[in-house]
Formats: structure tokens, sequence, C-alpha cells
């Protein structure tokens, strides 16, 4: 529905290797989208709802380049036009289904569901640490039934972490610093702490029981968090003490209102060999787990009452400014499109 999601915008679709030559489907912004491959390996997004009698063409069958319906037959370019209806020659001009700008970067594919001429591909965020050589990342998707901004706030306000991370990522860092900032494209928070105690995942890579960490998240709108954490640990030894970075790329694409496709790269900068590497694979997935648990936890909890209030605090300034500048966007996004009808009526 308008209104509800920011159209006019880049949005995670699928992982680059989800996608092949047999129709994929996924609901994106609440609509029914369906993905190939055509022979030379492009990435195609289309309406999955067939103009004839609205089957899933999710159902048919890629042919060459184009994807047939599996219910009576109709086939479609890559540009939604219809191209073939059994035994009829005739194929009037208006026969199709919506095509969707997709761009294939950084190891993912990305939709644009709104106005496809507006459709800027330099947009896209950079998810460069997903492939460039230096980073070693755990990837994933994970399927979280609750409103993709309730993910975008998880991962704004990391205060959680001591709570709900204990034997994975979190530690006390109550005492952090945060230095806040926005623009017109982007909130950031720079947290940072002094002299905690080293986070589980880390001491178990053998480092120090003290560390330092500093935090900086960016957001982007709609739906995108990037994390850079760097720890240091503290140590008397006159080595120099390890320091390790690792970025984690979070993209929460709404399924539904009350669900959310999220797609995420914790990469980092370091090399311990296979049994480190399986430790923070297991270690990302329980840390990740545990907040699916909390946010669908969450959901629930928001749906029996939603008009129940709420308060903020000095650490929600981040989820706060982030709301506010999705309201702003979505707001912008309505208003030129109620113009835009109300020209095209005169």
């Amino acid at each position: 529905m308008v209104g509800e999601y920011l159209r006019n915008a880049w949005y995670v679709a699928a992982a680059s290797d989800e996608i092949g030559h047999t129709p994929f489907p996924r609901r994106l912004l609440g609509e029914p989208v369906v993905m190939y491959r055509t022979e030379d390996g492009r990435a195609v997004a289309l309406e999955d709802r067939c103009c004839h009698r609205r089957a899933p063409l999710s159902k048919g069958n890629v042919i060459g380049d184009r994807l047939q319906c599996g219910y009576h037959g109709f086939t479609f370019d890559e540009l939604g036009a219809c191209v073939a209806i059994p035994g009829q020659d005739h194929i009037p001009p208006r026969f199709g289904v919506r095509a969707y700008p997709l761009v294939e970067r950084h190891g993912f594919l990305w939709i644009w569901m709104g106005e496809a001429d507006r459709a800027d591909s330099a947009a896209i965020p950079d998810f460069k640490e997903n492939m460039s050589p230096g980073w070693r990342p755990t990837r994933g998707l994970m399927p979280i039934d609750c409103h993709y901004q309730l993910v975008v706030e998880n991962l704004v306000d990391l205060s959680h972490v001591g709570f709900v991370h204990g034997e994975t990522i979190g530690t006390d860092d109550t005492s952090a610093t945060l230095d806040c900032d926005r623009g017109l494209d982007f909130v950031r928070i720079v947290r940072a702490a002094s002299d905690i105690a080293t986070p589980p995942g880390y001491r178990k890579q053998g480092f120090a029981p003290r560390s330092d960490q500093r935090k900086v998240i960016t957001f982007r709108p709609p739906c995108y968090v990037l994390i850079l954490v760097t720890t240091q640990e503290r140590t008397l030894e006159k080595v120099a003490p390890r320091s390790c970075r690792v970025m984690v790329l979070n993209a929460c694409t709404p399924e539904i209102e009350r669900s959310t496709h999220y797609f995420f790269v914790s990469a980092r900068d370091f090399n311990d060999g296979p049994e480190i590497t399986e430790m923070l694979r297991q270690n990302t997935w329980k840390t990740f787990n545990e907040d699916k648990a909390i946010l669908e936890a969450q959901q629930r909890s928001i749906e029996l009452d939603p008009d129940a209030r709420t308060v903020n605090v000095n650490a929600d300034w981040g989820s706060v400014q982030m709301r506010r500048l999705m309201a702003t966007l979505i707001g912008e996004e309505i208003e030129a499109e109620t113009e835009a009808e109300a020209e095209a009526a005169q």
C-alpha cells in the first residue's frame, strides 16, 4: 500500500547465489516478485502474477530468456511484455506484467520497486566488504516476523548488546560515550567504550580480559545499517596489543508489514584458521538468532496494543532520528505522487 514503504529506493532482493535459471519467488514490500537468470546469466525481476488469470509466474518455466506461465502458457520477455499466447497469434499491446530494475553488485541483487525511470544504480549502498579481498565474510539470510523498522532500530541502538548477547558479543558497555550526527540521507552514531570486559567471542580468539571497543553505526534509508566494530585488547605486556575490525552489513528488506527478509554479512579483516572461522560463523548465527527471538516477541507485544505508550531515553537518539528521517522521506514521496495524480486528472 502507498505510504507503508519508501518505493523509490534500492532494496536487496536476493543474494546473487540464490537466483538461477529456475523461477524464484519472493515477496518484497508486499508485492509478489519472481526472479530468474537468462541464458547469459543476467538476472531479471518481474511481477509474479500472470496478467491472464493472476497465476504465479514462479510456477512456470524459463524457456531461453523468457518466462512461461505454468497455467495457460502465456510467455513474457525480460521487459514483462507478453510475447506468446497458445492458440492465438494476436497479442494486444497492453498484455504484460511489470518488470523491475534489477542490478547485481557486491554479491547481491538490488531491486527498485518505485518509478523505473528514477532508478539510479549510483545510489546502491556500498557493501563491498562482502566481496573484497582482505575481508572474510559470514553471510546469511534470516526471516524475522516483525516490521522492518524494528530490525533497523535493533541495529542502530546497540545498548541492548550487553543484555541480549551475554554469551556471544555482549559486555557491559553502559558507560560508552555516544557521538551522534544526522544528515539528509544518513544517521550516524559512534559508540566508544574504554576498559570493558572483552566480549566472549573475542576471548575465545585469545584476546586479553579487558578491551577498548569503538562502533561506528551508520543508517542509510530505507533499511541499511553498516556497523564497523574495532576492538583492541588492553594488555600490560610489552608486545603490541591485538586489534581487529569487523564490518557488519545489514539489509532489512520488508516482506510485508510484519515480516522482514534480513540479509546480513559479518566480515572480518583477520584470519586465524578454520577453527576460529567456524567458531565465528556459529557465534554470528547465535547472535542474530538472539535478536530474532526478542524482535518477534516485541512485534507480538506491539500487536496486542499498537497504541500503548512508549518512552525514549538518551540511547534512543539514533532510533528516533531514523524514524523521523524515514517519515520525512515517505511523506515527501506520497506528496509527490498525490501532486502527479492531480496533474494527470486535469
